[in-house]
């Protein structure tokens, strides 16, 4: 079977499920707050919620200085996104403590906000790194929180199931609002973590969505995807742009701008039934560009997706191109 013929089989067996040829174009709408104009916003699965088509991913804010990262934020804010990521972590905590510092004093009514227990530590329990983000942000509560990273089918079974019992007090307690799970490895540990958690599901899952994870062998948007949209989970992408390879050269091939645009590869993403991409912004011009593409996209159709996923197909087993598959943290 030759790779075009394979990527058409993978769009026809997910199609069969009723989503996958979903544009989302009228799916989501735009609002305005006291902040100014949002970008568009979609429903989080069964929530009630909704955000903005785009989150501020929370790594990059304590690589630079203090005031690079208040920049960032303002223009995030600026540009119409409401929705923020954080995880404790990201940069031992310091990450956190600089939403703590430029974010929630000013802006916490206004924002959808997320943050991410590692739950690997047995010195700090899960209960008690929700604790430090809370104390960190400088807020009462989160909007969601999620065990950050599960690797692998056992994983997924025990850091899970460790922290459903905390999750579901600290809802009790008004400290968060809703929980899920993020990972990047495995979609393994994904399924797992969905079966375990069928009878009471989670309310969102973190995931790689991208045309590079698409013409994948283990792809999280052919395996996982169409379960989240059957148990009305909330999706939500990242590495939309393979972790910043998408502009090196592989084996002498090159996504972008040879082959792919930027507009492509988030267009893509945002084609299919996820809520929004988180994006890791260094500085205040990616915040302007991304929140741009975001607004600028209107649909693409079945063919347009396999049009843009066939452009690479001939780099689907390059390893390097989607690194955070080795990575366990």
């Amino acid at each position: 079977m030759d790779r075009r013929h394979f990527i058409r089989s993978l769009l026809a067996a997910t199609s069969a499920t009723g989503f996958l040829g979903t544009s989302f174009a009228g799916s989501h709408s735009s609002k305005s707050d006291k902040l100014g104009k949002l970008l568009p916003i979609r429903p989080l699965g069964k929530t009630g919620d909704s955000i903005t088509i785009m989150g501020l991913g929370g790594y990059h804010m304590a690589i630079g200085s203090e005031k690079e990262s208040q920049t960032i934020i303002e223009a995030a804010l600026e540009e119409g996104i409401r929705f923020f990521d954080q995880a404790v972590k990201y940069h031992r905590g310091r990450a956190e403590d600089i939403y703590g510092k430029f974010l929630i004093p000013k802006y916490r009514e206004h924002i959808y906000l997320m943050s991410k227990c590692d739950t690997r530590d047995p010195q700090i329990p899960a209960a008690q790194q929700l604790e430090d983000s809370l104390r960190r942000m400088k807020t009462d509560y989160l909007d969601m929180w999620l065990v950050h990273t599960i690797i692998d089918k056992a994983d997924a079974e025990y850091r899970v199931k460790e922290m459903l019992e905390v999750a579901e007090k600290a809802k009790q307690d008004g400290k968060i609002r809703h929980f899920g799970f993020s990972g990047h490895k495995a979609t393994e540990a994904h399924l797992a973590a969905l079966e375990m958690t069928k009878k009471e599901p989670v309310d969102t899952v973190l995931m790689p969505i991208s045309p590079s994870d698409f013409v994948s062998r283990d792809s999280f948007i052919v395996n996982v995807l169409p379960k989240l949209v059957e148990q009305q989970i909330g999706p939500l992408a990242m590495k939309t742009m393979n972790s910043g390879r998408f502009a090196q050269e592989f084996e002498g091939k090159r996504i972008t701008p040879e082959r792919l645009s930027i507009e492509e590869h988030q267009w893509f993403s945002l084609s299919l039934p996820v809520t929004s991409w988180v994006s890791g912004m260094t500085n205040v011009d990616e915040v302007r560009q991304n929140a741009d593409i975001a607004r600028r996209y209107t649909k693409l159709s079945e063919e347009d997706r396999l049009a843009i996923a066939d452009k690479i197909s001939d780099m689907a087993d390059i390893a390097q191109l989607q690194p955070y598959r080795q990575w366990n943290t």
